[in-house]
């Protein structure tokens, strides 16, 4: 189980950005019903407001809207109804101190191995990288970032 960092959210291949659907829905389900997520990845999620969440889950959506052209909350109104407010979001900047550049290098480097030893439907394609990194690259354009200094390394490739 996995949050991407959010800023990553409208740069996602297609098979990530769905199975991020089904992480969100199995996150409020168990913060819901046990009081956290239940994984090592995502139970610091409880340490913010429930608010934050909503936050990147309205992140989320907008990204999934504009990329299947439908809401990723069909069907899941009541979960998300009990959870909190999904009108506008109230922060800026998500997760301080969780999706900061170390997570989202750690992120990338994730989605590198699925990139470049992935099989089947977690494979991303080159194509997808690609705009994956562009992603990347124009949300982090301020300064010197880890990424970058892997991209310039040769630890990631910069496309391909």
């Amino acid at each position: 189980m996995r949050m991407w960092h959010w800023r990553l959210l409208p740069y996602l291949p297609d098979a990530q950005l769905r199975g991020q659907k089904r992480e969100l829905i199995a996150i409020l389900r168990n913060w819901r019903d046990k009081g956290e997520p239940g994984h090592l990845l995502v139970n610091r999620v409880t340490e913010y407001p429930r608010d934050e969440l909503c936050d990147y889950m309205i992140t989320f959506n907008k990204a999934y809207r504009q990329r299947f052209g439908k809401s990723a909350w069909a069907g899941y109104e009541d979960e998300i109804a009990d959870f909190g407010t999904w009108d506008v979001p109230v922060h800026d900047d998500l997760y301080p101190g969780w999706h900061d550049e170390g997570y989202l290098e750690v992120c990338m480097m994730n989605l590198w191995e699925k990139y470049r030893y992935g099989r089947g439907k977690s494979r991303i394609t080159g194509e997808e990288w690609k705009r994956l990194c562009e992603g990347c690259f124009t949300v982090y354009q301020r300064g010197p970032f880890r990424v970058r200094k892997a991209v310039e390394d040769g630890m990631l490739p910069p496309s391909v």
